[in-house]
C-alpha cells in the first residue's frame, strides 16, 4: 500500500523544499498498523549516520515514499542567520481567536516595517515567521534572547488590541474581569484560559513544521498565507485535496527576510527602551 500522502507531497516538493534546504529536517514518518508516528532526524548508520537533509523535490518525494507524513525544519540553518517564528496556539479558545490575534500581530509588525508570513499550524493555530539571514550584530546576547524578546513585546501590543476589539469578546469572557489574554508560557499556571504567545519552542536544535508540510495529528496543511489569506482562513482550505486543487491558481508566498537591525529597532520601538535593546 503506498504512502496516503505520496502524490500530496508529490505535487508540493518543489514548494516545501525551500523551507528545508540547507537545514536539519525532522521526518515524521507513520507506518501501516503502528499506532503512533516515528520521529527521524538522521539516516544511516555508524560512520555515514547524518543528520536528515533535504536539497532537492526529489528528497521529499523519497521521503514521502517512506511514509513521511510531516517535516519539520531546524529553526537555525547549517550557515547564518535563524528563523523567527511565533507560535500563537488558541489552546481551549475557539481557532478564530487564534486568527485574530495573528492578524493583530501581522499589522503590529507591520507598522513597524517587518514582513512576516503567516501559516495555519496545521491544527489550533498559526504561525508567523521570517528570516533573518545576517547574525553577526548580536552583540553579547544570543539570537534565542532577541526572538524571545521579541514574542513578548508583540504579546504585549496585541493583549492590548484585543482587549478593545469586540470580535475578541469571546477571549475576554474565558479570561475574565482580571485575567490575562495571552500568556507567553505553556507553564503559566496561572494564565492557562487565554492565548499562547509561546517563547519557550525558541531555543538551540528547535525546529518548526515546514509551510506545506501535514500535521500528522490533524491531517491538514501547515498552509502559508499571506494577510489576506489570513483574513479569510477556514479550516476547509487545508485540506490536502483542497490545496491541490488550488495549487495552480494561487502562488506560494515567500518567506520574508527582516534584517536583525531593524528587528531591534521594532523591539526598541514596542519596549521603550531603545539604548539597552540597540546595544544588545
Amino acid at each position: 500500500m503506498p504512502s496516503p500522502y505520496l502524490d500530496y507531497y508529490a505535487a508540493v516538493a518543489d514548494r516545501i523544499v525551500p523551507f528545508l534546504r540547507g537545514r536539519h529536517v525532522a521526518v515524521e514518518q507513520r507506518f501501516r498498523g503502528a499506532r503512533e508516528p516515528v520521529y527521524r532526524r538522521h539516516e544511516g548508520t555508524g560512520a555515514a549516520r547524518d543528520w536528515i537533509k533535504s536539497r532537492e523535490p526529489e528528497d521529499v518525494v523519497r521521503w514521502a515514499r517512506q511514509y513521511a507524513v510531516a517535516f519539520h525544519a531546524h529553526l537555525k540553518p547549517e550557515g547564518p542567520g535563524c528563523w523567527f517564528v511565533l507560535d500563537i496556539d488558541s489552546r481551549e479558545l475557539p481557532l478564530l481567536m487564534a486568527q485574530i490575534a495573528a492578524r493583530h500581530a501581522f499589522d503590529v509588525l507591520a507598522e513597524q516595517g517587518l514582513a512576516a508570513l503567516a501559516k495555519f499550524s496545521g491544527a489550533d493555530g498559526f504561525h508567523l515567521m521570517w528570516d533573518m539571514p545576517d547574525l553577526r550584530a548580536l552583540g553579547g546576547r544570543s539570537v534565542w534572547d532577541i526572538e524571545r524578546a521579541v514574542v513578548a513585546a508583540l504579546a504585549a501590543q496585541v493583549e492590548r488590541r484585543l482587549a478593545v476589539d469586540p470580535a475578541a469578546a469571546p477571549a475576554r469572557a474565558m479570561a475574565g474581569e482580571d485575567g490575562r489574554l495571552i500568556a507567553t508560557s505553556s507553564q503559566d499556571a496561572a494564565h492557562k484560559t487565554g492565548l499562547l504567545f509561546d517563547e519557550h519552542i525558541l531555543k538551540p536544535n528547535v525546529n518548526a513544521r515546514a509551510p506545506w508540510s501535514i500535521h500528522a495529528g490533524s491531517g491538514l496543511v501547515a498552509l502559508p498565507l499571506d494577510r489576506a489569506g489570513l483574513d479569510g482562513f477556514e479550516e476547509g482550505r487545508a485540506a490536502p485535496e483542497a490545496v491541490l486543487a488550488r495549487l495552480g491558481n494561487e502562488p506560494a508566498p515567500d518567506l520574508p527576510r527582516n534584517d536583525l537591525a531593524a528587528v531591534k529597532r521594532a523591539l526598541a520601538a514596542w519596549t521603550g527602551d531603545g539604548n539597552r535593546t540597540a546595544a544588545g
